[in-house]
């Protein structure tokens, strides 16, 4: 991925933050899930939207970042690779666990073709990405009884992006299925 997810923050950033005129709540929102993004931005689509819950806020603003961008550019899949780690932490705190579940996986997947198109490698030769490990690790951990399908799952995010990656969905599956059985991570019904 090409930006760190979360974005680490200066202190002057975290001071102008910290005496910003708005709800607390926003800012911390912001200081947890957002700081890849504007904070201001961040502010002003909270007061236009105020009233809706605050995890269908964030997640419409992160949304709505990607159109700043060409569609499949390089830096338009990495905002989406943030995005879903973004989706990911709202989802897993919020209590939506398959959402947060399917997120990752979906980011999983992204990470692998992204791997592969900048290193110019063979799936086979992609380790499991990074990011997808923290967040499996972290899912895992909060949720160690998550009752799954994966094959289907993996299959599932797969075809989300309707895209004809260089790998199969089989291959895919078999990559998360090693990677899961290797840390012990729940009872699959495959």
């Amino acid at each position: 991925m090409m930006f760190p997810y979360p974005k680490a923050l200066r202190k002057k950033d975290l001071k102008r933050i910290s005496k910003y005129s708005c709800d607390d709540e926003i800012k911390e929102a912001y200081l947890k899930y957002l700081t890849n993004y504007s904070f201001k931005e961040f502010v002003a689509f909270c007061q236009e939207n105020d009233g809706k819950d605050l995890d269908d806020i964030i997640f419409t603003f992160t949304d709505l970042q990607l159109e700043k961008f060409e569609p499949n550019s390089l830096i338009w899949v990495s905002h989406v690779m943030v995005n879903f780690m973004i989706y990911f932490n709202v989802n897993l705190d919020y209590g939506q666990y398959y959402d947060a579940y399917a997120s990752a996986i979906q980011l999983t997947v992204l990470s692998c073709a992204m791997k592969m198109s900048i290193e110019k490698i063979s799936f086979e030769e992609v380790p499991f990405p990074e990011n997808p490990k923290i967040c499996f690790e972290k899912f895992f951990k909060t949720r160690p009884d998550y009752r799954f399908n994966l094959k289907t799952d993996c299959n599932l995010a797969y075809k989300s992006f309707n895209t004809n990656f260089d790998f199969t969905a089989d291959e895919f599956y078999c990559k998360v299925k090693t990677h899961f059985d290797e840390n012990g991570y729940g009872e699959s019904a495959n």
